[in-house]
Parts: structure tokens; C-alpha cells; sequence
């Protein structure tokens, strides 16, 4: 990823609570020149090693389990939102787009213990299930389930790496953000509004500075 200096994030405890409050992600790997992704539910384990580890599971019939080789990227996007040059109220500027996204770069290895697998999903309906009112439980060891089970791979990503990019206008002067703030907060469009208040939070560190 593409990361000004000015846009880096590199604070772990954050890059780790985004990827909690952004779990659903993308893992990318190559076989024989083809790029494959598949969009999937990821879980972090950020006490494994150096750098953590993701843990998951996709359908047997998806073939991408198969086809991974080597390193994998998992890209966990976040907000984003359009900016309109009309917004800066000055000459020889140009729209872009603000957002934040954080890659993480690992090796992948399949889990093909039953019990590993069962943590796993039993890992993944507690953290999903949490918030609700009623959260939902299961026996992973009914006849059912188990069945079920046969039908998924289970699947863990040691971290090599972990970037991050919070593009917000940052480079911009103070007077320009704040413009751009009071505009996207009105904007219905995409993530302005969370890209607003992620711009102010930036605002209101630097004028404390």
C-alpha cells in the first residue's frame, strides 16, 4: 500500500482495535500469475508471536483454500469518503477521497484438527455474538454441526506485517479541513459523516498541541 508519510499509522494498539471493529476483510494470495480474494470474517489473536495472528474458516467448495501459496494479504477497509474540491473555497485544487484501511501481510496454513476448528468457530460466534441482547450459542458436537463442519476449512494467518493508512486530509492547511469537515458532515453519500468526525478527532489533536 501506498502510504505518504503524513498518512502512516503505525500505533498497534489502534491498528488492532481497527481490525476488531473492522473484522470483515479480504484475503488476497496469487497461484501461477491468477490473483484470488475472498471477502470473509476474520478473527485477531494479536498475543500469538511478534506480530499476532488472524484466524478463520471458508467453504470447502470455495477452491482459494486449495490454491494459496506463500505470503497472503488480508485487507481490512475502513471508512471512506468523497472530497469535492468546491469545498476548500479556493483555485487550482482538486477532488480525492479521504479513508482508512489497514493491510496485513502473513503466512497461511490450514487447521485440520477438530478441535482447533471448533475454537475456532466457537471463538467466532462469541465475538460476533456479544453486542446482541439474546446472543445466539450452539453445540458444535450435535450431529448437524458436525456435519457441517465437514463442509469448511479452518485456516490460520501468522503476521509478518501490519500497515496502516488514515488519509484524511492531514497535509492539508488547518482552514481547509475544517471547511471540509462542515461540508462532508452534510454529506449522506458513502462514510463522510464517520470520515468527518475522524477528520475533527486530527483537528482537535493538533490545535492541543
Amino acid at each position: 500500500m501506498y502510504i505518504p508519510k503524513h498518512f502512516a499509522v503505525t500505533d498497534r494498539e489502534k491498528l488492532i482495535r481497527f481490525i476488531k471493529e473492522n473484522s470483515f476483510g479480504i484475503l488476497f494470495s496469487q497461484t501461477d500469475g491468477r490473483a484470488t480474494a475472498s471477502h470473509l470474517p476474520f478473527l485477531l489473536k494479536e498475543d500469538e508471536g511478534e506480530f499476532g495472528a488472524l484466524y478463520g474458516h471458508m467453504a470447502m467448495g470455495n477452491h482459494h483454500w486449495r490454491e494459496i501459496e506463500g505470503e497472503v494479504l488480508v485487507v481490512f477497509p475502513g471508512p471512506h469518503a468523497y472530497v469535492s474540491p468546491t469545498w476548500y473555497e479556493e483555485k487550482d485544487t482538486v477532488p480525492t477521497w479521504n479513508y482508512v484501511a489497514v493491510h496485513v501481510y502473513g503466512t497461511f496454513s490450514l487447521i485440520e484438527d477438530h478441535k482447533q476448528l471448533k475454537k475456532i468457530l466457537y471463538d467466532t460466534i462469541d465475538f460476533y455474538e456479544s453486542h446482541m441482547e439474546n446472543p445466539w450459542t450452539t453445540d458444535l458436537e450435535t450431529s448437524a454441526n458436525r456435519r457441517g463442519m465437514k463442509g469448511i476449512k479452518g485456516f490460520r494467518i501468522r503476521i509478518t506485517e501490519i500497515q496502516g493508512k488514515w488519509k484524511l486530509n492531514q497535509h492539508h492547511p488547518l482552514d481547509r479541513q475544517q471547511r471540509t469537515v462542515q461540508h462532508m458532515k452534510k454529506e449522506e453519500r458513502y462514510d463522510s459523516r464517520e470520515i468527518a468526525r475522524l477528520m475533527q478527532e486530527n483537528i482537535d489533536r493538533t490545535l492541543r498541541k
